[in-house]
Formats: C-alpha cells, structure tokens, sequence
C-alpha cells in the first residue's frame, strides 16, 4: 500500500450560537464530512480536533491549540475544515493563520465549503480570502448586536436579566425574569440595613458580626445553592460586601440592569458602566426595605466616611454640586443663617475655584418652585407634559415605528441579496466571465454598499431604541410626581426621588443685576418643562 502524501489534521468547531441560530452543522456531522474527504483524496487522519461549545471569534479554544502544538512538533502537514467560518471568524486572525504562520510550517490548508485550498495555483487567496472572512465575521457581529437588542429590551421593560439573583431574592420558577423574595436571606438583608442605620454599626462592624455568626456570604450562599464546595472562606463577610447590599436600590423593588457590559463581541472582558448607563425600572419586584431604611442606612455610610460637624446631613447633601469644578456645595452657617458654599473653594482657596455662595433657604425655594411647575404641568394636562418631553427627548423627531422597522427590513433583505450577488460574481470571474480588474471594482462597490447599510440599520435601530427609552422613562417621572400631588413644601423625600442633580453657578452682574443660573437636572427626564 502507497503511503499517503499528506498527513491531516481535521478541524471542527460548534458554538453555541451556531446551534440556536441552526446556521451550522453537528460535530459529528463536521467528523462524517472531513472523514469522506479525507478518503476521498487519500490523505491520512492524524486527528480529530472538535472544539464544541466555543465561539469562533476567540482564537483560544482548547483543541484549536492543542492542533497548533502538534503542528510545531510536525505531527502532520495538512488542516482541514469543513468551512472558513469553521476555523474562526475573526477575519484578521484567520487570514494571519493562512497567510502566514500555516506556510511558515508547510501546512497545506483546506477549507471543503468554501473551494479553499492553499495547494491550488488557480486560487487568489489575496482577494478572495479576505473578503469571505469579513463575510464570516458579520455573523457573530450581528448575533452580539442582536443579542444587545433583546438585552435592552427585556431591561427597558423591567425584566431581570442577571445570571444569579441579587442576594436576599430568588429568581421565581414560573418566570427567570421576575425576581421573588428569599425567606432564607431577605431577613439577613434586612438586618445589615437596621444595624448600619440604627444600630451604630460600620460596614467592618457588621462584617465582623455576621462572620462571627457564621452566616454564609453571598457567594458561599450560592455555592451552596448550586451545589458546589463552599472553600474555606465562607464566612468571610468584609467592608466590600457589606457596602454593595446597602446601596443597592434592588432591595426597594427596583430592577437595575446594565451595570456592566462586554468590551466587544471579539473579547469575553467585562467593564462597569457609569451609574448614568444604567437601565433603573422602579416597583418591578416586592421590596425587601422601605425607602426611609435605605435612606437611613445610605446617609450613615456618608456621615461615616466624612464626618460633618452638623449634627445631621442637609436635604441638598448629594444633589447640589459646583457648576464649575463639579465639587458639592458644603453647608456654611452665614451670620446665623445656614448657606451653601463650593467645598472644593473653602479647602484650597480661590486659585482652584470660587464661592459659588448661596442661602440655604433661597435654593430651597428655587428648587421647590421648578418642583411645582413640573406637579402642576402633569396635573393640568399630563399628555401635553408627555408629548413635550417626548418631543424634545427626540429631538423633535416624531418616530414612526412602523416605518423605522419597515427600513430595516429592506436594508437587512438588500444586504442578503448583495451577499448572493458578491458569490455570484465570484463564480463569473473563476469561470472567466469578467475580468479580474472588473470583478475588483464590482466587489468594492458591493462591499461599500453592504458597509453604507449595516451603519444605516445600526442608526435606525439606535433611534427605536432612543424613543422607546424615552417613553419609560416620561411615563416613570410621571408617575413619581403624581405622589406628590398634595405637598405643600420641599423635603427630603420629594427631593431625592425626583431630583437627580442640582448645579448652581456663581454670581454675575448683568444689566446692573446681580444674577445667579441654577441647573436641575431631574430623574429619568433630565431637564424640567
């Protein structure tokens, strides 16, 4: 018997997105079809390579590198795939494996699928390679931004979307979404707030009394839940934790989402986001602590963390800040009567900033005034109050949604149909049909078009986004102020549940006037009417 020539290596990959999306083939499948070919052509099976599970734009896959091992150490000379997007779907790293590094180590690459045989003179890797590998990697491009969509949706809508419930709740068995109050440990939450809020406990206090009770940690806890060992650090309460569970607006019945995102679709890192990034939809959930406990609990961590010589926090403390160096106005008692002062400007002097002095009493009845036009403005005719904030929200764009998806629709139908018409093309110019300057110019042209449409789809979905958002988030205001209907004067809670931010700048003289310009920045709407 003739030894073979070639010596193969055969590659196959399954992620799953693939199975959902039902784009690809089964593993076993992928074996059945690179095994023919392999006795078909008389090559020599060295191995089976089959990464299941593993998405192909991460190049770290654990028998993809185990291949690449047994190619330094010349255990054959040939890879087989049953397609590109098989290999990997990073259009740089693939192209860099083909080109470069797979000739370096005289391994002859085959892709089944795709006609792809580095071996062959008739194949022009340099322009048909590249383009079927951006071809693959749109796939997983679109699937991550699918995916995103459907996230944001369910977020928008108050969905819980979290892989493990906040502690103190339970994911509800009907539904993975809504969450449900853990009777296990809703009370081990409750307590945490009481002792920090009323009990004269720090957050290293509390630790130090749950750890001493042997009260599992959140983590343990759903170690154990999930059956898997605890570790030894189990008990192992610190300042850290406790600090998260006091202010985390969850435990008031509020879904939180998007606190943190993936870097991109290419990488499985993981950032924090901004507290102004987050989706924050009110009353999904039975609370676990009243408002006021929260309230308690948060203002002890800050009378902790900077000690105030008043014997408690004003009502503007957090809320009202520098309009120049972004600093808070600390309170400053001004012949008997209390004011407002840019702390940043009382600690460093006039070099870093200025006064930014206001009475106490005159920014609380500035502030409760804007509060009053945006009770009576939902009293008087809450459709106007929703239709100008959706308007200006929009930027004036009235969206008509049946229109925006039609749009997308045609886009995504015409991107499907210069798919076909680049492969058609391709074929014309293998077969000789046109000319390969001519076959150039029309690919570009395609690819330009494709690009121009996938930003148009990207911006239009980015719009329905936009206004759905803005829509929740009118509709939350509205019903926050509707609670305070029957006020007669500013308080606290008024303040904090409708108030996000208050900038005050420093005085000026304009037309012989002494002038001052005041900022509210409210919750869910920014900007009052």
């Amino acid at each position: 018997m003739v030894q073979s020539k070639y010596v193969a290596a055969c590659y196959c990959r399954l992620s799953r997105d693939d199975e959902q999306d039902g784009t690809s083939v089964s593993i076993e499948t992928q074996r059945k079809i690179l095994s023919d070919y392999c006795k078909t052509n008389g090559f020599s099976v060295f191995d089976f390579y089959c990464d299941d599970g593993f998405t192909g734009t991460n190049f770290e896959r654990p028998e993809f590198i185990r291949m690449l091992e047994d190619m330094k150490s010349g255990k054959y000379n040939a890879i087989i795939v049953k397609d590109l997007s098989r290999f990997g779907r990073n259009y740089i790293e693939v192209g860099k494996y083909i080109e470069d590094i797979f000739p370096e180590n005289s391994i002859r690459f085959i892709a089944i699928g795709d006609n792809v045989d580095t071996l062959q003179d008739n194949i022009d890797l340099d322009l048909m390679l590249p383009m079927k590998n951006i071809f693959n990697q749109f796939y997983p491009a679109d699937c991550s931004r699918k995916t995103r969509q459907a996230f944001r949706a369910k977020a928008l809508r108050g969905e819980f979307i979290g892989s493990v419930a906040p502690y103190g709740y339970k994911k509800s068995a009907e539904d993975k979404h809504v969450l449900e109050i853990n009777d296990e440990t809703a009370p081990i939450v409750r307590r945490i707030f009481e002792m920090v809020a009323y009990e004269n406990c720090g957050c290293n206090k509390t630790a130090k009394i749950l750890a001493a009770e042997k009260i599992l940690t959140p983590t343990a806890y759903n170690m154990k839940c999930a059956g898997k060992p605890l570790g030894d650090n189990r008990y192992d309460w610190n300042l850290t934790s406790i600090q998260v569970i006091i202010k985390n607006r969850e435990y008031l019945g509020h879904t939180i989402n998007s606190k943190k995102k993936k870097l991109s679709f290419k990488s499985k890192r993981v950032i924090n986001q901004s507290e102004e990034k987050w989706i924050v939809v009110e009353n999904t959930h039975p609370a676990i602590i009243t408002q006021k406990l929260f309230d308690d609990a948060n203002e002890q961590l800050k009378i902790r963390k900077r000690p105030c010589k008043n014997k408690e926090p004003h009502m503007f403390s957090g809320i009202v800040k520098c309009a120049d160096c972004g600093y808070a106005l600390s309170l400053t008692p001004t012949n008997g009567k209390p004011a407002l002062c840019c702390i940043n400007y009382k600690r460093r002097g006039k070099e870093f900033c200025s006064a930014h002095y206001i009475r106490y009493d005159e920014l609380s009845n500035i502030v409760y005034d804007d509060i009053r036009r945006q009770i009576n403005a939902v009293r008087n005719d809450e459709e106007k109050f929703i239709k100008i904030l959706s308007e200006r929200c929009g930027k004036s764009i009235k969206t008509d949604f049946g229109k925006l998806q039609k749009e997308i629709q045609d886009s995504e139908k015409r991107i499907k149909e210069l798919d076909e018409r680049f492969y058609k093309l391709y074929d014309d110019r293998l077969n000789g049909v046109i000319s390969e300057s001519r076959f150039k110019e029309m690919s570009q042209r395609i690819e330009q078009e494709q690009s121009d449409l996938t930003e148009k789809t990207e911006l239009l979905r980015e719009r329905i986004g936009q206004s759905e958002e803005t829509a929740i988030n009118t509709e939350l205001f509205v019903q926050e102020v509707k609670q305070f209907f029957d006020m007669t004067e500013l308080d606290k809670e008024m303040l904090h549940r409708l108030v996000k931010k208050v900038t005050v700048g420093n005085k000026y003289k304009k037309d012989g006037k002494k002038r001052q310009d005041i900022t509210i920045e409210y919750r869910f709407i920014g900007q009052g009417v």
